[in-house]
């Protein structure tokens, strides 16, 4: 899929589809884009720790679903009541993901196959060299879907992403989100999953979002995200975050504050054993006045693993009243393993509150001989304090919140 064998697999991708010229035109310019940029290296800052040769020596994928599409069409989903998951096939339109929607479908939302929506509702973003994979995904891309929820509603939606083949796939989604309407969502992958995922969320005025996204790979899975979420005034977004392990896992979220009074809280949960590395980085763009940002990450690396934490809030020129704050702790358990851990702060206005953090250490000794004094095991002492160190990031209260991480 990279870089020697691209044009090949495009050239087969292209030759297959049906699609409006404005599309292919997309697809041959983001193709150029990308060999133009090329992988990204140890010198582009938001991959500086990360070996992208990784995913040239990927095993074989273990983990591929019988069948993974989901048929698109507004009457389909206008007929759609009670709790539901919806699987179709089509061989011209075949997805890379199932999804589950609780309770009756808001009146006139609408849902299209990425791959058939108008150019006026392409969104085009912005790419450098660091964001090349957006190109890529562009180039190749195979699945997905545009969603828009209608204004005053609640929706709760679940969606699972599908390893549906050997190869990578290619999924863009897009998730608009109306005003004063109310979304629920969680997204998962596949545990040996080879995605490439390009997701955009728009929020409109005084609209809320509760967001959890899992990540909890086999050591052998690769996944490579780019999410954008764009913010309008009085939006109130709660976002929490689970990764667990794989061979690679980079991901680069930006959050777009481009109306006023709107707040986002992020925290997320990051562990990695053996040899694997997870990468996650994050950008704030306070561009107008009176927003909110608060983001927290608690790491936990083990055997040969590494994880690479970046957190960047930029408030503009003009953006008082902004406030910022990033909180990025982390704990090493064993002396090969690795954690890159930076906050950020870009500030271009005087009234402004602000504050980062950034800690990487060991257990603390003084707890670990306080819980052994009154009896309890070493390990068992150790798996107490790993797990009240990671409940931090519980944005949600969950209680199963550490089930199904592998500490």
């Amino acid at each position: 899929m990279f870089k020697n064998p691209i044009n090949l697999a495009f050239e087969v991708l292209t030759s297959q589809l049906d699609e409006p010229k404005w599309l292919q035109k997309k697809r041959s310019n983001a193709l150029k884009k990308f060999q133009d940029y090329g992988i990204p290296t140890h010198k582009s800052e938001l991959w500086k720790y990360t070996n992208t040769k990784k995913l040239e020596r990927l095993e074989e994928v273990t983990d591929i679903a019988e069948s993974g599409s989901v048929l698109f069409s507004d009457s389909s989903l206008s007929e759609k009541q009670n709790t539901q998951t919806e699987k179709g096939t089509d061989p011209k339109t075949e997805q890379l993901f199932v999804f589950t929607i609780e309770g009756e479908l808001p009146k006139n939302t609408q849902m299209q196959d990425i791959l058939q929506i108008d150019e006026k509702n392409w969104k085009n973003i912005k790419t450098d060299k660091e964001r090349t994979f957006v190109e890529l995904n562009t180039a190749m891309l195979n699945g997905g879907f545009q969603l828009t929820i209608p204004k005053n509603s609640q929706l709760k939606l679940h969606i699972q992403y599908q390893q549906i083949s050997k190869d990578w796939e290619n999924i863009r989604t897009v998730i608009n989100v109306g005003e004063n309407a109310e979304l629920d969502l969680t997204e998962s992958y596949d545990y040996d999953c080879r995605i490439n995922h390009v997701s955009v969320i728009n929020m409109t005025a005084d609209s809320r979002l509760k967001f959890q996204s899992n990540k909890l790979l086999r050591k052998t899975a690769a996944l490579i995200h780019f999410s954008q979420i764009n913010c309008a005034q009085n939006v109130t977004i709660q976002q929490g975050a689970v990764n667990n392990n794989a061979a690679l896992s980079h991901t680069i979220q930006e959050v777009n504050f481009n109306g006023q009074h709107s707040k986002f809280e992020a925290a997320s949960v990051n562990v990695a054993h053996d040899s694997c590395h997870i990468s996650e980085n994050i950008l704030t763009n306070h561009k107008v006045q009176n927003c909110k940002s608060n983001v927290l990450k608690r790491s936990l690396a083990t055997d040969k693993a590494s994880i690479a934490i970046n957190a960047k809030a930029i408030v503009s020129k003009g953006a008082d009243g902004s406030d910022v704050a990033q909180s990025l702790k982390n704990i090493l358990l064993t002396d090969d393993a690795n954690i890159y851990s930076r906050p950020e702060l870009e500030i271009n206005t005087d009234d402004v509150i602000a504050a980062h953090g950034s800690t990487v250490g060991e257990l603390d000794e003084t707890s670990l001989t306080y819980l052994r004094s009154r009896g309890i095991p070493k390990e068992q002492a150790k798996f107490m304090l790993i797990e009240s160190f990671l409940q931090d990031a519980n944005i949600f209260n969950t209680e199963d919140f550490l089930d199904r991480i592998e500490l």
